[in-house]
């Protein structure tokens, strides 16, 4: 089969290669790829501005169907359409046994499509056992391959972040993860969404209004999107800020748009530090979380949620291609003009 890999350290080093068929082992499925998913994270990995061990082939948002399993393999069967999470924990470190699978510690630990384990950016996959999700009727194979970005942010405001009945959320920058928090703090109970982003994300904002958000605000367009903030909070600012653009100026501006004792949730990386006046923490006694992956049970809520109807990720498609067009996939989403890519010819 043919894969998607980083062959070496350093940016670029992207190419397609011909691999042998990967075999199941011992509690573990072969999947054939129905859909997979260019995530940020593959950008980054493509630049060497990420964690990622090579020769790897990329991809760890995905669907498809076992063919077949590996011996003592008992729940999964042949024909199952699957789904699941990047990391396959050891289960035996601290961490793990502390309930934190996402952090899990263990040298050996394997992550899909970014170290010790080739990803789905090819026709098979081969994935443990137990981290595997069936997939529920009502989810296709298409909107089940962005199980994974939604489940991390469902860790994220449904697990990790107290959004109450009535809260004003703000959720800043409308891409995927941005996009979902709109959908996910509506489902918490979130009366209120605001969102903003910049200039260049007008196409995104209409869908963030067209998935939910009350209001979008254009920072750079705005002479001061805080004071637009206050007054539509009645001078509070956001019960909740979402920080998923991982974009410096915007951390900065989370501690302006949140209310005084009020969360702010960080999701997006920007992967150099930034000046932030942390004093702000204490004079509005202020609950700053950082989230990472997802656990178990982020899962069965996730799919859960896509299977009601309560997350729609049909929007959040902008692109379906195959594995020949790798290189226009990557451009979309480098000049952000793509949400969601997803290769749905694999072959």
């Amino acid at each position: 089969m043919r894969g998607l890999m980083k062959t070496a350290r350093g940016p670029g080093n992207l190419e397609l290669r011909e691999v042998d068929d990967p075999k199941p082992q011992r509690g573990e499925v072969l999947v054939e790829v129905a859909a997979a998913g260019i995530c940020g994270s593959d950008v980054h990995i493509k630049h060497d501005t990420a964690f990622y061990t090579p020769p790897v082939i990329l991809g760890h948002e995905y669907s498809g169907r076992v063919i077949e399993t590996g011996e003592g393999v008992e729940n999964i069967r042949v024909g199952d359409m699957v789904v699941g999470p990047a990391t396959a924990y050891c289960g035996q470190c601290y961490q793990c046994k502390t309930g934190h699978m996402n952090r899990c510690t263990a040298p050996e630990k394997r992550i899909l499509g970014v170290s010790r384990a080739n990803g789905a950016f090819a026709k098979y996959v081969v994935i443990p056992e137990y981290i595997v999700h069936r997939i529920p009727k009502g989810i296709s194979l298409e909107h089940a391959a962005l199980a994974e970005p939604t489940a991390c942010v469902v860790h994220t405001l449904v697990e990790e972040t107290p959004i109450k009945p009535g809260d004003t959320v703000l959720v800043q920058g409308p891409g995927t993860t941005g996009l979902l928090s709109v959908q996910i703090a509506k489902a918490m109970g979130a009366s209120r969404v605001i969102v903003t982003g910049v200039t260049n994300d007008r196409w995104r904002l209409d869908i963030a209004e067209k998935t939910g958000a009350d209001l979008t605000i254009d920072v750079q367009k705005e002479r001061d999107a805080v004071e637009i903030v206050r007054d539509y909070t009645d001078g509070l600012g956001a019960d909740v800020v979402v920080e998923a653009s991982g974009a410096g100026p915007a951390r900065r501006q989370a501690f302006e748009f949140v209310k005084t004792t009020g969360y702010i949730s960080l999701i997006g990386l920007q992967g150099k530090p930034i000046d932030v006046d942390l004093d702000q923490i204490v004079t509005k006694e202020l609950h700053v979380l950082g989230t990472w992956g997802t656990l178990p049970s982020t899962w069965v809520t996730t799919l859960k949620m896509m299977a009601s109807g309560q997350i729609d990720v049909a929007p959040l498609i902008t692109h379906r291609i195959s594995l020949d067009e790798w290189a226009r996939g990557f451009e979309l989403m480098e000049t952000q003009q793509a949400i969601k890519v997803l290769f749905t010819d694999l072959s």
